[in-house]
């Protein structure tokens, strides 16, 4: 509908979380596993947490993927809480955030976006697909 409404295709972006064990070959197949699994037909961008900027994981499974990375600011991240359905106390704890994957993919996604496949996790990686306009 909204794609019809507004003449602008739609977005499909994965947020990613990740801990120290994730390696960037393992995290990419994951991500495009998920973005298969939500029906998307294709990933526009992967959408990650600015808070971990400097780590190079994110960079090479952006690469792997052949997709553009986007760095979500805290500011971004914190205002989508609300919408992510997942409480990770373990990430609250660590990052200050419930819901990283989550709230980067519906950050990525921009106004309006919706969760395509909520929060899963596989050999250290999160990851969540969202939909959406875009942002500006």
């Amino acid at each position: 509908m909204g794609c019809v409404e507004t003449g602008r295709a739609l977005m499909s972006v994965a947020g990613m979380g990740w801990s120290s064990s994730a390696t960037a070959p393992e995290a990419a197949v994951f991500v495009r596993q998920m973005v298969q699994e939500s029906g998307v037909s294709s990933l526009t961008l992967l959408a990650v947490p600015g808070f971990r900027q400097g780590d190079a994981l994110p960079e090479t499974v952006a690469a792997l993927l052949g997709v553009p990375l986007f760095w979500v600011s805290e500011g971004a991240l914190r205002a989508v809480q609300t919408l992510c359905p997942t409480v990770s106390e373990r990430a609250l704890q660590e990052t200050g955030f419930a819901a990283v994957a989550e709230g980067c993919a519906l950050a990525g996604a921009g106004p309006g976006a919706w969760l395509r496949v909520p929060r899963q996790a596989h050999a250290g990686v999160t990851c969540a697909v969202a939909e959406g306009e875009g942002t500006k």
